[in-house]
């Protein structure tokens, strides 16, 4: 049942107060206090529910809406009635640019994300319906209580969590359904996710039947309006070497085009780089494609390794980069670009304690290819239009620097089109920008 205009833009407007009010006690939380770190995750979590709260309500088709909104009456004969379609962009042109001007205008471009873990992507919606399904019983507030987790530690419970809703492969294929709605909140037009299979494994679940379930969803959603999904499977350091070498096997054997590669995840202490050369030398030499998270958890050293000897073809996090001046110039030398998911470092908090120490400012004007990322949006309660926000509320990013690396995303990508992809992309940024009254040159 649709609801009226006049209710979403009231909450709507009640919304942009909130976060606005939030955003400005945040900026007044003193630097390097001991509790300044935990304070600011809690800041992040309301802000980010309100955020995604305001998409929702954007998302919702609105019952009889008057004409005199419109201001394209084409939109509303062609039965154009979300309510995105009714508001007024604001013309930010000639005016000092507001918070939720920006995270407006950021959302509405079409983007890309390769740094995911799928069970990270399940909204509490679908696991909801899964525990039904598979007779695992919470209460509300058991529910919730999962995801008030304050360490690296309960965000690795709520991620065993969700893997523990999935009995039966047919399960996983509810997990694209919940990946394809968070793209299309973020206009996310192509993604790579990684999967992790290990712990599925150990359950009793077949290898090749799990994989068939997330194409068949895959493919589904493709059909419906063509967004893309890639799958890397996770070839994980807590497992170990033996069962790294035992994942990619297994998908040397498959046959499907959506999977496209290995990555190596996991913790990252737990297991040097070095110990997967062999997995890795072996993956490339079958044609898949390689990346590692690395310099997450650990120093320049680890990254070192995972691009030297393993041969890593992008690099997940590399927040420790900034550490060795000599690594910075070989990546840029050599255009492995660096995955960078700012709310997830800040959360985990070994090198970065807040937004405004993130190395992806320092590594932008170095020239170092990057791809901006969620990594667990569901988990963390983030969503890529707030990650890309957050470069130009709290690290000096200008509008057209943000396009730029939605830019450098695509060309970060295993998309066989790169060149394609981007040229429609920028298509479709240029008539966001002029609905905005964005011209060049740069209005900051």
């Amino acid at each position: 049942m649709g609801v009226t205009f006049s209710e979403i833009l009231e909450r709507i407007r009640i919304l942009d107060r909130d976060v606005s009010e939030l955003n400005r006690l945040k900026s007044r939380l003193p630097a390097d206090r001991p509790y300044s770190s935990s304070l600011q995750i809690s800041f992040d979590k309301q802000i980010n529910n309100l955020l995604n709260e305001r998409i929702r309500l954007l998302d919702l088709e609105i019952s009889d809406p008057p004409r005199w909104l419109l201001g394209d009456t084409d939109a509303y004969d062609s039965g154009q009635r979300t309510a995105s379609a009714f508001l007024e962009p604001a013309d930010l042109s000639s005016k000092k640019l507001q918070d939720q001007d920006v995270i407006n205008l950021i959302r509405e471009l079409p983007k890309t994300e390769i740094h995911l873990h799928l069970e990270a992507c399940v909204n509490k919606d679908t696991m909801k319906k899964l525990m039904a399904k598979n007779g695992i019983q919470l209460s509300d507030e058991e529910f919730e209580a999962k995801f008030n987790f304050k360490d690296l530690n309960g965000f690795i419970q709520v991620f065993f969590f969700i893997q523990s809703l999935v009995k039966e492969p047919a399960d996983l294929y509810h997990f694209v359904g919940s990946l394809a709605e968070y793209m299309r909140a973020n206009r996310i037009l192509y993604t790579e996710v990684f999967f992790a299979p290990s712990k599925f494994i150990q359950n009793g679940l077949d290898f090749d039947e799990m994989v068939s379930q997330l194409v068949e969803g895959i493919r589904e959603e493709k059909e419906k309006d063509g967004i893309e999904i890639r799958l890397l499977v996770d070839v994980s350091r807590s497992f170990g070497p033996e069962n790294a070498m035992n994942n990619l096997n297994r998908v040397l054997k498959l046959k499907h085009k959506e999977v496209i590669g290995i990555g190596l995840g996991g913790a990252e202490l737990m297991g040097p780089a070095r110990d997967y050369a062999e997995v890795f030398k072996k993956a490339k030499e079958a044609g898949l494609r390689t990346v590692a998270h690395s310099g997450e958890d650990d120093g320049p050293w680890a990254i070192w390794e995972a691009v030297e000897l393993c041969k890593a073809e992008r690099i997940g996090h590399g927040t420790s980069a900034i550490q060795d001046p000599e690594l910075v110039n070989y990546l840029r030398e050599n255009k492995i670009p660096i995955e960078i998911c700012v709310t997830s470092n800040v959360f985990t908090g070994k090198y970065v304690r807040k937004e405004q120490n993130h190395p992806v400012r320092y590594y932008y004007d170095q020239g170092l290819p990057l791809c901006i990322n969620t990594d667990d949006p569901e988990i963390f309660n983030v969503n890529l239009t707030y990650e890309y926000f957050k470069l130009w509320r709290f690290l000096d990013f200008s509008l057209d620097e943000i396009v730029d690396l939605i830019r450098q995303g695509v060309y970060a990508t295993f998309h066989p089109q790169k060149e394609t992809l981007w040229k429609d992309m920028e298509v479709q940024i240029k008539k966001v920008k002029e609905k905005y009254g964005l011209f060049e040159p740069s209005v900051r």
